[in-house]
């Protein structure tokens, strides 16, 4: 079986890009020739074991085709020269041997056919087991054939397997689709912790490839979450992006805020403390002129914890803390809080704890996590200051309003000593004589 395959096996389907080639190896002391279309149809190029080669003069051919080796190469291959590329094979004393080449446009967009052949034409009895592997190691096709709408898990390497009597060989072929990575459909945070709203292309996809498929915009649309539990029917926009330029046009202001990494495909936003104000739906779209549009949605949920009256309180009183992600909370998810080592006992409800006697030993951090089965999705933390009911700063407020006061009172009683002095002083200048005697005519 190893002889077969080394002397008759041949790669027959690859999906490249303008300029690229790939090398495919061939029988010893065989004839090989390439024809484009059809079998036996336009010849573009023959090579022997000798040494001798030849091309096609047609025009809209000349100068972009040569061989490595039994390898045919096409430089600058144009659009009207997509098709079926057909490679014929005769060794001496064996059947001919024929491999066909599918040629689609590459790279794909997510959503276009994708159509892989890997055949063996005129061979011995007892033929082989072909099929394809996918990029995630899944067996795909039919008798060697694929043919289905590309999507992201199909980027990658493909692999062309063909078995017989326990043996196999594998010939790669490498296939470029055009898509947004996938996303989780729900985005757990708190207002503890930073937000980051995902969106890029799937690995190995440039911008360049992108821009090769005629892209006509990109956004970045916002749906936040109402009282009620619903999203409105309009969503704002809250980025949308200057393709020429590869810079961001803020239409809304959220706080988020664009990482400037386009040409490596990430078009996330990012934000250093969520809010309760970021709940809501984000989508990720970009649209090409064929209509046809790429997109990622993801819900936002932001979880937050609330102290009433306060966070800052004094031995003696009651203090409730909530947690909450603003909507009624699924089936599977529950709540579990977290508590100082030193706390005193509380009291403990689904959403909410209350903690009837707050005392020094409660002072420090509660927390709040949310759990889906055993994951752990988000947590959020909040720092509650107990102070005795004369604490030290207090008995420092009191005292010092008693000095004030002492002060004020021992200013009042000066300023009342000297008006009451400057009184007397005025009295005994008006009044020099012991028995003064009254102003008047008197009689002599």
């Amino acid at each position: 079986m190893k002889n077969f395959i080394r002397s008759l096996l041949l790669l027959i389907t690859h999906l490249f890009s303008f300029g690229n080639w790939t090398p495919i190896s061939y029988p010893a002391q065989s004839y090989v020739y390439w024809y484009f279309e059809k079998q036996d149809g336009h010849q573009l190029a023959w090579v022997n074991h000798l040494g001798g080669k030849g091309f096609s003069n047609d025009e809209k051919w000349k100068n972009s085709l040569s061989l490595t080796g039994t390898s045919l190469v096409i430089k600058n291959l144009q659009k009207g020269l997509f098709g079926t590329f057909f490679c014929k094979i005769t060794a001496a004393g064996q059947s001919d041997l024929i491999t066909v080449f599918n040629k689609s446009a590459s790279p794909l967009l997510s959503g276009d056919n994708l159509s892989l052949t890997c055949s063996l034409g005129s061979v011995p009895q007892n033929t082989p087991e072909i099929y394809w592997v996918s990029p995630q190691g899944n067996r795909e096709g039919n008798k060697g054939t694929v043919d289905i709408q590309a999507r992201s898990e199909h980027n990658g390497q493909w692999d062309c397997v063909v078995k017989k009597n326990g043996n196999e060989k594998k010939f790669p072929v490498s296939v470029t689709v055009v898509d947004l990575a996938p996303v989780p459909s729900h985005l757990y945070t708190s207002t503890d912790s930073p937000l980051t709203i995902p969106c890029s292309l799937i690995s190995s996809v440039t911008w360049e490839q992108v821009k090769k498929k005629e892209i006509e915009e990109v956004q970045w649309h916002f749906a936040p979450k109402l009282s009620s539990g619903t999203s409105p029917d309009q969503p704002q926009q809250l980025f949308s992006l200057d393709l020429e330029k590869l810079t961001w046009k803020k239409n809304a202001n959220n706080g988020l805020s664009p990482v400037y990494y386009i040409k490596n495909g990430n078009l996330s936003l990012t934000k250093s403390k969520a809010t309760v104000e970021d709940r809501g739906r984000y989508t990720c779209s970009m649209k090409f002129k064929n209509g046809r549009t790429l997109e990622t949605t993801v819900d936002v949920v932001v979880l937050e914890i609330i102290a009433h009256p306060k966070t800052e309180l004094i031995y003696g009183q009651q203090v409730n803390l909530s947690c909450s992600t603003g909507e009624q909370l699924p089936n599977d998810m529950k709540l579990n809080w977290t508590s100082p080592k030193t706390s005193s006992s509380y009291i403990s409800y689904p959403t909410h704890i209350t903690v009837p006697e707050v005392g020094k030993e409660d002072n420090g951090k509660w927390g709040c996590e949310l759990w889906q089965g055993g994951n752990k999705l988000t947590s959020d933390e909040i720092l509650l200051k107990i102070e005795p009911r004369l604490s030290v700063w207090m008995l420092v407020i009191i005292c010092s309003a008693a000095v004030i006061l002492l002060l004020l009172l021992v200013l009042a009683f000066i300023h009342y000593r000297r008006r009451k002095q400057k009184t007397r002083l005025l009295r005994h200048r008006l009044c020099q004589c012991k028995n003064p005697k009254p102003k008047g005519f008197y009689r002599t």
